[in-house]
């Protein structure tokens, strides 16, 4: 029997494309309050495709919380590189989280982790259920989650065609197995995370050593096979190395409480509720009918428990 397939959603890439890719419109939506809701409708035009598609057992949301994150615990310049929010699009944030719970979506986050680390938790859960999984992101980080039964969707631009990663995929890009994408990026560093790799450390070298040491513990426990310059300039960058790897690897065992992994079940109602509170006429019409659909069959079930 073929797998059932699930989808995890990276909402905030999600949200991001939405914002970035609609600004350009001539008329920008806006909704009662005049909050600005750009994103929230690609959003939403995103997320009802994927409903219409039946393609997906469930679809699962993740989300970052705050700039509070265990990894600047650890490394204070993790990220800092990385623009500010634009003021208009972080209500637009909690407004997806609203329409996810109005429809009855379920949607993950928690305090100091990333939503990859919620990605990686949640598609652990999935594979080991017996589920395969789709995860849409453009992080090339979440391509160490990949697995026979874990692809990433990804599309880094409106001109490019969609991809779907796999671990042939990984090898090509990377040069090494998704689980030591983290061991790559660690001897490479990272410009986009603000992470610093080795000086002068080139790609093909990294591949060569993880290739041949299997992960970067391994290249510390066998300094006796390099020259002794070389020896020298690894001992003397351990300790960042160590750490580099501990940041840029996906966690998959956090505490996020039962994952809701039944079969998708689209609250029209509320749904249309909140298209209508934010002015989104132009999805109206399509939620209508499923909506009134929705009333009718609840009607009719009082009706029946009635007599």
């Amino acid at each position: 029997m073929e797998k059932r397939k699930v989808v995890i959603i990276d909402g905030y890439h999600l949200l991001h494309k939405g914002y970035y890719g609609s600004l350009k419109r001539k008329k920008i939506a806006i909704n009662r309050e005049g909050v600005l809701i750009n994103a929230v409708y690609v959003f939403v035009a995103n997320i009802y495709q994927m409903i219409q598609s039946n393609e997906y057992y469930t679809i699962i949301v993740t989300f970052d919380v705050g700039k509070e994150c265990w990894r600047k615990e650890i490394y204070p310049e993790y990220k800092a590189t990385r623009k500010e929010t634009p003021c208009d699009l972080i209500p637009q944030m909690q407004l997806v989280r609203d329409f996810l719970t109005s429809a009855n979506i379920p949607w993950y986050e928690k305090c100091k982790y990333e939503g990859d680390d919620i990605m990686g938790t949640i598609s652990r859960i999935a594979v080991k259920l017996g589920y395969k999984v789709d995860i849409i992101s453009n992080d090339k980080d979440t391509y160490q989650l990949v697995s026979k039964d874990v692809c990433i969707i990804s599309q880094q631009s409106k001109k490019t065609k969609k991809e779907i990663i796999t671990e042939k995929d990984v090898f090509e890009k990377f040069g090494c197995k998704p689980c030591q994408i983290p061991d790559m990026k660690s001897l490479l560093g990272d410009h986009s995370d603000n992470i610093k790799g080795v000086k002068g450390m080139h790609y093909n070298t990294a591949v060569k050593l993880i290739t041949k040491y299997g992960c970067v513990e391994n290249i510390f426990k066998n300094l006796n096979d390099f020259p002794y310059d070389h020896q020298k300039k690894l001992e003397q960058c351990k300790e960042q190395v160590l750490m580099n790897k501990k940041i840029a690897k996906i966690l998959k065992n956090v505490d996020i409480g039962k994952i809701n992994f039944r079969p998708l079940k689209i609250n029209y109602i509320r749904f249309m509720g909140f298209l209508k509170r934010e002015k989104m006429w132009a999805f109206t019409k399509m939620i209508e009918e499923k909506a009134k659909d929705q009333l009718q069959f609840r009607e009719n079930k009082k009706i029946e428990l009635q007599n």
